[in-house]
């Protein structure tokens, strides 16, 4: 007859697990559906390299007006 070992990990507390994410626009539509969106944008630019966080911006803002909603006003740069 074998004895077996069984390690119990002790329960992580509340206070330490992760909090939802809040009621925004990034929450809205998953990650893959952003990505998609930001991807469909690189393309249609000529693949130009370098403007990943602008496509990335610009689907998120492509979805929300999709569905009525509004993103914040950002800077102008």
């Amino acid at each position: 007859m074998s004895n077996f070992k069984v390690r119990v990990r002790p329960q992580v507390a509340l206070s330490k697990q992760p909090k939802p994410l809040k009621n925004d626009s990034a929450s809205t539509f998953s990650e893959d559906e952003i990505r998609t969106r930001a991807y469909q944008i690189y393309e249609s630019r000529g693949r130009v390299h370098n403007r990943a966080d602008a496509d990335w911006s610009q689907a998120e803002t492509e979805l929300m007006e999709m569905v009525g909603g509004k993103q914040p006003e950002k800077d102008q740069q």
